[in-house]
């Protein structure tokens, strides 16, 4: 069977506050957001980095697992599954009940489990001591979650997803809710300093909030238009620069992974990949293959075989950037990038 994972795929311990300022620990907790997910995780004590699907399936294997695990501990045959503090299987911080499945939801679905926590458990959420959970699980080899152990996951602060649901709910209090929003406000100098208590200062207050943060999505969609624009820009200029490389007779013209390697190393990095693609020699036989030849030269074997290479390097090292890819290929094959 395969290593288990200990991920840092994460999610957020959602606590509510009372007008009374006491804590409440929540009875159940996001063990995994729903969808696929490339995340880095440890196995072994070395580090990994894999593609792990999230769905339906998997609530109902873990459930399987921990009710099997369960029933083991009842009868005194194998210890409680739990939750632990960091990983260091030690202190429990909760013990799983059940897992179940709770929709596509980013924040509210995905594998959510039942808990009872434990009074360190219960303390270190409330105290604000851990803000996030860790799940621990045992994947094939196309990333489906197959099991766990004993140790099913812990509370952890370091975050890999930041746009799930956020750690501490509204407060039930409206006055009370209000406080921080007005904080932000007066600290900002769009308000001046009143007091929240006051149903009618509250009002307009939350109505100013709502008017800045209107504003600022608006700003929002303005910035991600200019992105898209200045994205679809980038792709244009690669492709032409591309166009203009198959034309001076660098590139081949029906070598369609070439092309596409070039304009995806043009995309990440313009300036280095520019001065790479210039520096390819010209095959004077290439305006035949245009016209739809396919002569076999000793120059067009050699393109052929440095973008064979190229391909090699990246396959190998998919984050590098285009110099590193270069520098290594050529590296390991000089007599090709003479």
């Amino acid at each position: 069977m395969p290593d288990v994972i200990k991920a840092a795929l994460t999610t957020d311990l959602a606590i509510r506050h009372h007008s009374s300022a006491i804590s409440e620990c929540p009875a159940d907790i996001q063990y995994m957001p729903p969808g696929t997910h490339r995340i880095n995780a440890s196995r072994a004590g070395a580090p990994v980095s894999l593609e792990i699907t999230v769905d339906a399936s998997t609530a109902e294997t873990l459930n399987a697992f921990l009710q099997a695990q369960l029933t083991k501990a009842a009868d005194g045959s194998d210890d409680r599954p739990f939750f632990d503090f960091n990983h260091e299987d030690r202190e429990a911080a909760a013990w799983p009940t059940e897992f179940y499945w709770a929709g596509d939801d980013l924040k509210t679905g995905g594998v959510r489990a039942k808990v009872e926590w434990s009074g360190a458990g219960q303390s270190a959420v409330k105290h604000k001591t851990f803000r996030r959970f860790s799940p621990t699980f045992i994947p094939d080899a196309q990333g489906r979650v197959i099991g766990s152990e004993t140790n099913m996951g812990g509370l952890v602060n370091r975050a890999a997803f930041k746009s799930i649901q956020p750690l501490f709910a509204k407060q039930n209090s409206h006055s009370s809710s209000m406080k921080p929003i007005q904080a932000k406000l007066h600290a900002l100098k769009l308000i001046d300093s009143v007091d929240a208590s006051d149903e009618s200062a509250a009002q307009a207050i939350e109505a100013k909030f709502n008017q800045l943060s209107s504003e600022n999505q608006e700003l929002s969609d303005q910035v991600a238009a200019l992105e898209s624009e200045k994205s679809q820009a980038i792709q244009a200029r690669a492709k032409s620069q591309v166009q203009a490389a198959v034309q001076a007779g660098r590139l081949a013209p029906k070598d369609e992974d070439a092309q596409s390697f070039w304009k995806d190393a043009l995309i990440r990095d313009e300036t280095k990949a520019v001065k790479a693609l210039e520096a390819l020699p010209v095959n004077p036989v290439l305006a035949k293959v245009t016209e739809g030849n396919d002569p076999k030269t000793g120059l067009l074997d050699k393109m052929q075989l440095q973008q064979s290479k190229l391909n090699e390097v990246r396959a190998a090292n998919p984050q590098a950037d285009f110099q590193t890819v270069f520098a290594k290929a050529q590296s390991e094959a000089p007599d090709l990038f003479r």
